[in-house]
């Protein structure tokens, strides 16, 4: 174990802290998540990992239920980035620049420590296209723009309505030429100006996962926004899919430490030690068709997962993050004029 790991798990001893409590992913990608993290996390510790879990809007709920009651049950929750609003970082701890956390800087991607939690999941909306449609030694689409170019890149489109529209508008203002650096605050009046001129071309609007991937296999579009997990799994099944990172809005879930934890040294010291053992990463990630924050996983892919892993300097740094004081104060308003635009 790292030195800094050794330290946060005997504060937790020294505390008497035995478990620490884990509101987390269910079903198949929990028993993943157990496999690979927190059985070598007990081994390595001696300190039990208590799995719990749900949606994430029902372990929300149940969070600031017990908050509001003073009687925390979970030490540790994950949450999707996008849901790091006020109201929310009110219920976690603080890690400032998670200098309790070395391994944290030492091991992980940069921007992995988000001040109310650390990143696990990562990954993107991507730009995937079916290259049965667009073939090696042809013009194959690498950006929004080209998404948006349907006389150069022919054919029916798939983009996401699955209640994060501020996907879409990145896209589309990307398309419309504004630099990365400059999206936020995002011009919404000129996001859905851009957006009608692809509206026409756009045979899907999906709204699930599932449904992201059968609209591939049916070839009922050329190209789309696709959770990359997904156009990693439709790879898997040999679907010949192009994917490119350029602009992918981040999708990323990250876990953090309740400020009611009743095992605030035994969830610090978990929080660390899922940035150690990149091979573990690496082995997740090859079986869940995503990735995690752990950087120096990318050296224990295969040869063939390398080039296209969001891991790559080249596709992190491409790589659009949502403002998050933005989001918290134009959600709302937001969803309502996308429910009002997607059904006109």
């Amino acid at each position: 174990m790292a030195t800094p790991l050794n330290e946060l798990a005997r504060r937790a001893h020294q505390a008497g802290e035995r478990q620490v409590v884990v509101a987390g992913g269910t079903g198949a990608y929990g028993d993943l998540v157990k496999k690979h993290f927190y059985l070598p996390f007990t081994e390595a510790t001696g300190i039990e990992v208590i799995a719990t879990g749900g949606g994430y809007g029902e372990k929300l709920a149940k969070l600031k239920a017990m908050t509001s009651v003073g009687r925390v049950e979970w030490d540790v929750i994950t949450l999707s980035v996008d849901s790091l609003t006020p109201d929310v970082t009110d219920l976690l701890r603080n890690l400032g620049d998670c200098a309790a956390l070395p391994d944290v800087a030492g091991q992980g991607v940069d921007g992995s420590c988000l001040r109310e939690g650390v990143m696990f999941d990562i990954g993107g909306g991507v730009l995937a296209f079916d290259k049965r449609s667009f073939p090696a030694g042809q013009a194959q689409p690498e950006n929004w723009a080209d998404f948006w170019d349907v006389k150069n890149f022919p054919g029916p489109r798939a983009l996401p309505n699955i209640g994060n529209p501020w996907w879409a508008l990145i896209a589309a203002l990307e398309a419309d030429g504004v630099a990365r650096n400059a999206l936020f605050p995002l011009d919404v009046d000129r996001a859905f100006n851009k957006l009608d001129e692809i509206k026409p071309y756009v045979t899907v609007w999906w709204k699930s996962g599932d449904q992201s991937q059968q609209i591939f296999r049916t070839r009922e579009v050329v190209m789309a926004m696709l959770f990359s997990g997904r156009a990693f799994r439709l790879r898997s099944e040999g679907i010949p899919l192009g994917i490119s990172w350029n602009g992918a809005p981040l999708d990323a879930a990250f876990w953090a430490v309740t400020k009611g934890a009743q095992h605030p040294n035994a969830a610090l010291a978990l929080l660390d030690f899922i940035y150690t053992r990149p091979k573990a990463h690496a082995s997740f990630a090859a079986e869940s068709f995503g990735s995690t924050a752990q950087r120096e996983a990318l050296d224990f892919l295969p040869a063939d997962a390398k080039d296209s892993s969001v891991l790559q300097p080249a596709n992190w740094s491409n790589i659009v993050r949502v403002d998050r004081d933005w989001l918290a104060a134009n959600r709302e308003k937001v969803l309502q004029r996308w429910s009002t635009w997607i059904a006109s």
